[in-house]
């Protein structure tokens, strides 16, 4: 092992700091240790609490002689950080790596021992390590004889400190809460957590320097891209990463060393870990291409493949000299997985991605032997992507990807629950969000409008649309028709879009030079004709950007069958020479506008379908209670900091109003007289509503916020701005007529509006007529609720 400054240098920080810590006697404090890939984290942080062993025992400063400790890592990794302490601690026994079957639990956590858990066995209530049986003491339990009874503080070391922030981030804080560790240590190259007590950094260029990692990426270098072959783009970029790794072997062969460098091949991460259609029909090309081109193929051992339901060629696949040229993989691969030959990486994206994370980048940075060469191309990572965009994010490690677009929220344990009478109604079709087939009569409507043209008016022959296609990709003007009508739709569509497409580009980036950190690139790109065999798969991707107001089931193949109905209707072009039309950049902007202005044109039909079943409908009671879990859309919500939110994480609508973050702040500062406060949704039977109005207006109200305070009254506020909300008077007063029926000795109710003015939060006991007049409303002040 090589000895290098930054590492002892962090390692010293780290031990001085920690112990810091512990001497303040108090619980969970954070130390943040932030390194990148390649750096020897788990080296710094393992010598880190050798040193502290021994420090301990010699400082006359330190509060305690002992500590305990426990590893959390995330899925396996747990067992690759187990397996690389017990060797490096073999020999000395300074400490002792554990796993929990392992340990005497009557006992506790021994001084010196390190416990090594994965977050997956804790972070569920019925998980056996947290659930007392005859056999066994729960972890907390064992947590709890390590501290009280044996007077030993635990330090805590999070490995990849950013997956904790993943869905089940509140049940992690939980375990946490209950092992309470004097303190944490939190390890990761993209760390997450916020204002924590003490910070160690490594810097990249400290490690580059240290010869440990490469000096940079380089990403779409000298690439070239074969138009002269029915070559698709994802063929020219297979070939150009393999030419790059077979430079790379050709170095390492004139300086005579013994290394086989590897290219990874990463399928589009979708968030999910199964494969996708889209995964499997690029994966198939990719080993189509390989084996037909290149002679790359499992059999002959040249190609390892890591998917969820097939791996081949595995075994050794980090050794320098393994025969493997090639892995194909997705973004499932093993957490913390060291392949330091691996040296170029060539990653699909999904076509309106635009960025690639740092987890990923960093596999092929590594320097195999440690040190850089005198062939500066093998102290460089190279990267080849298909993003076609003209900026490209690199980001923190997608921690998610298993999460299918959802943050879910559960409830705090030992919440004290409470029942409320609560309204929903059944939605009969017509009240549900989709897109119906009379959609297809809407967008021909509105097309017809668009363009001025009528239907079935047979713009062009196919003999005519042949000849409009020339050498150059100019408009060749066709010459005058027989038909007056035709001629009459020419000239309308003449300055409008353009028919005769031959090629859809895309340009990709090229030869752009960066570090692998967080940060956005302004990128050159080089422009590349896409094939036939693409054109659908690009079709569907931008069809599939559209209609998001309506339910997702059969929305893209409806909006495009119906577009491409209404192309043949229309203009008489079918499949693949319409889908061009549609792409083609400059027609582009035309068909996002027809599309939104039907899509819309649609919803406000549907929306006044909606409403005259909703004059006719009944609504039905039932007995809401704040549910146990909540599964929010991530596209559409995020996490937010609050501590006393009746679920955790809270997590919060990205187009949440002004009204509503303000008075979230007002409840968290009010923390001390307040129980619980939840955050209501605004439609579904899940979420807390009652009903308001008369007859055809008669509807659901979905009161903003249900508070707890800790003498037991429950508050019902809906946060508005003066004047903002025409109704807001009807549902103010339906809401205390609700409140007079339903209050009781043991759950009194109180509420309504609410509204700010200044610091003061104001709401009013009776009836009201506007939300303007607040003369006589009252604060609503927590102390003395």
């Amino acid at each position: 092992m090589k000895d290098l400054a930054y590492q002892q240098r962090a390692i010293n920080e780290l031990t001085d700091k920690t112990i810091r810590l512990l001497n303040l006697g108090e619980h969970r404090r954070k130390i943040v240790f932030e390194a990148p890939t390649g750096a020897g984290k788990t080296v710094m942080a393992c010598q880190t609490l050798a040193n502290l062993v021994d420090e301990l025992k010699n400082r006359g400063d330190s509060r305690y002689e002992e500590v305990a400790f426990i590893w959390f890592a995330p899925r396996k990794l747990h067992l690759q950080s187990y397996a690389s302490l017990k060797g490096a601690f073999s020999e000395t026994r300074k400490l002792s790596p554990v796993m929990f079957d392992e340990l005497e639990q009557s006992e506790g956590i021994r001084p010196g021992e390190i416990l090594f858990v994965n977050w997956e066995s804790v972070n569920k209530d019925n998980n056996v390590m947290v659930r007392e049986s005859e056999s066994s003491a729960s972890l907390y339990e064992i947590a709890r004889r390590t501290q009280e009874e044996f007077g030993l503080p635990i330090v805590a070391i999070i490995d990849e400190e950013h997956m904790f922030w993943s869905k089940t981030a509140d049940k992690s804080a939980a375990v946490l809460d209950r092992i309470n560790p004097a303190v944490e240590i939190r390890i990761s190259a993209t760390p997450k957590t916020l204002r924590p007590d003490e910070t160690v950094k490594v810097y990249r260029q400290d490690v580059i320097a240290a010869e440990m990692i490469k000096k940079e990426v380089v990403l779409n270098p000298d690439i070239e891209l074969d138009f002269s072959e029915e070559r698709t783009l994802n063929q020219n970029l297979i070939k150009a990463a393999l030419g790059k790794r077979n430079q790379l072997a050709e170095a390492y062969k004139e300086l005579d060393i013994n290394i086989n460098p590897l290219l990874l091949i990463q399928l589009p991460n979708d968030t999910k870990e199964t494969m996708t259609a889209d995964d499997t029909a690029i994966a198939e090309q990719v080993k189509t291409y390989l084996r037909v081109a290149c002679d790359i193929t499992e059999e002959n051992g040249l190609l390892a493949v890591w998917l969820a339901n097939e791996k081949s060629n595995l075994p050794n696949l980090e050794r320098p000299d393994n025969l493997a040229q090639v892995l194909l993989f997705k973004e499932a691969i093993a957490l913390g997985w060291d392949c330091p030959r691996a040296a170029v990486l060539l990653i699909f994206r999904k076509l309106q991605s635009d960025q690639f994370t740092i987890q990923t980048v960093g596999r092929i940075l590594r320097m195999p032997e440690q040190k850089h060469y005198p062939k500066e191309m093998l102290n460089i990572g190279y990267v080849y992507t298909d993003i076609a965009k003209d900026k490209i994010q690199i980001v923190t490690a997608d921690s998610d990807y298993i999460l299918n677009n959802t943050l879910i929220a559960y409830r705090r344990e030992g919440l004290e629950n409470l029942s409320l009478p609560a309204y929903y109604s059944e939605r009969p079709n017509v009240e549900r969000n989709y897109l119906g087939p009379d959609f297809r009569r809407t967008l021909y409507e509105v097309a017809g409008e668009f363009w001025k043209l009528e239907r079935g008016a047979g713009l062009f022959s196919i003999e005519e649309l042949a000849a409009m296609i020339g050498e150059e990709d100019n408009f060749s003007p066709l010459p005058e028709s027989d038909d007056a009508t035709i001629n009459e739709n020419r000239r309308r569509v003449k300055n409008t879009i353009r028919l005769d497409v031959k090629n859809v580009n895309v340009e990709i980036p090229k030869d752009v030079h960066f570090q692998n950190e967080e940060q956005t690139l302004q990128v050159e790109r080089v422009k590349f004709a896409r094939k036939a065999s693409e054109i659908d798969r690009v079709f569907m991707a931008y069809i599939s950007t559209k209609g998001h107001q309506f339910e997702s089931k059969g929305r893209t193949d409806k909006i495009a069958g119906y577009l491409l109905e209404m192309l043949a209707d229309y203009f008489g072009i079918f499949e693949t020479d319409a889908k061009k039309v549609v792409l083609y950049h400059d027609n582009k902007p035309k068909f996002d506008r027809l599309l939104d202005k039907a899509l819309e044109t649609y919803a406000r039909k549907r929306q006044i379908d909606k409403a005259r079943s909703a004059a006719r409908r009944e609504f039905k009671q039932y007995d809401w209670e704040v549910p146990e879990e909540r599964v929010y859309d991530s596209e559409t919500n995020h996490i937010e900091e609050a501590q006393n939110h009746a679920l955790s994480p809270f997590i919060q609508l990205n187009a949440a109003s002004n009204p509503e973050k303000e008075f979230i702040k007002f409840l968290e500062a009010n923390a001390e007289w307040i129980d619980w406060w939840y955050k209501n949704g605004d439609k579904g039977k899940q979420h807390y509503a009652i009903a308001y109005g008369e007859g055809k207006d008669k509807a659901l109200f979905y009161v903003d916020f249900i508070i707890r305070m800790k003498n037991g009254h429950i508050y019902l506020f809906d946060t508005k701005s003066a004047g903002s909300d025409a109704l807001a008077h009807e549902k103010h007063n339906a809401l205390l007529k609700y409140i007079q029926k339903n209050s009781t000795e043991n759950e009194p109710l109180f509420g309504g509006i609410i509204l700010q003015q200044g610091s003061n939060w104001l709401y009013s006991k009776l009836p009201i007529e506007n939300t303007t007049d607040t003369l006589n409303w009252d604060s609503f002040y927590p102390q003395n609720a």
